[in-house]
């Protein structure tokens, strides 16, 4: 068997690791896989690490890190197994050589896994009540209400009573017969009273009145466009229509006629008649 010395700060740290070294396995064992660069740690009160295993296998006890060597305490470990525990009986501990050289230091291992987060903190005490605020503008006027059920009817007045008929009086005389009046006539005189007049090349217009009393009944027009041949009554009519006053007399009724020349050349001179049909 493989002897290791251990120097220890206490028996008690000792005891640790030779409680856990002497582990062994079985079908109901706890594997516990470090992440890479990490390990298993086990703490005490304070939280304070107490036993690290590495995940490359090797073991610290950091409480014994800047404790005096105790050569009286003595640890050995199986070379097959990798079992820790007491050193056969007349084991020594042989004489503390000198110390070798630092080594350089060892790479910085991966950043451990981010622990769970904690339980929530407790809620804090409720702050003092603030002061009240101002007090808020009148609110806007409501709407009018409804109009209101309208009142039952009165009671109608008594009707008073109806008079006694008086007594009828005497049958009044017959007139006398008048005398007879004239016939009527069935006859109505009709009148032309007609009127002509000239106007520019564009258009022509002219008015015939009826006498005073008499009545327009119908009316009618004639026009010229100046043109010779067929071209003379190339005319348009703007207006044809009865009349009173305006051209006539006050309260005298005729006939309007407005003709428009279809050429409008300015040679050429617009002619028109207007008929007023008149009856008394």
């Amino acid at each position: 068997m493989k002897r290791t010395t251990f120097r220890y700060k206490s028996l008690w740290a000792g005891q640790a690791c030779l409680a856990l070294a002497t582990f062994s396995v079985h079908a109901a064992d706890v594997s516990i896989t470090p992440p890479p660069g990490g390990g298993f740690v086990v703490k005490g009160p304070a939280n304070t690490e107490r036993l690290r295993v590495q995940d490359s296998g090797e073991v610290r006890v950091p409480s014994l890190s800047g404790t005096a060597n105790n050569n009286a305490s003595v640890l050995c470990f199986d070379g097959p197994t990798g079992r820790l525990g007491q050193c056969a009986p007349g084991v020594t501990t042989g004489a503390t050589g000198a110390t070798g050289a630092t080594g350089p230091a060892g790479l910085t291992g991966a950043t451990g896994a981010t622990g769970a987060t904690g339980p929530a903190g407790l809620t804090g005490a409720t702050g003092a009540t603030g002061p009240s605020g101002a007090t808020g503008s009148a609110g806007a006027t409501g709407a009018t209400g409804p109009a209101g059920t309208p009142g039952a009817q009165g009671v109608a007045g008594l009707t008073g009573a109806t008079g006694a008929t008086g007594a009828a009086g005497p049958a009044g005389a017959t007139g006398a017969t008048g005398p007879q009046g004239p016939a009527g006539s069935n006859s109505i005189a009709i009148n032309i009273r007609t009127a002509s007049g000239s106007g520019s090349a564009d258009s022509c217009a002219v008015t015939s009145c009826c006498n005073v009393g008499e009545k327009v009944v119908g009316g009618g027009y004639e026009g010229a466009s100046g043109a010779a041949g067929i071209d003379a009554d190339a005319v348009y009519v703007a207006a044809n229509r009865p009349v009173e006053g305006g051209a006539c007399a006050a309260g005298v009724q005729g006939w309007s006629v407005r003709l428009l020349n279809s050429y409008r050349v300015p040679s050429l001179t617009t002619a028109c008649s207007s008929y007023a049909i008149c009856a008394q």
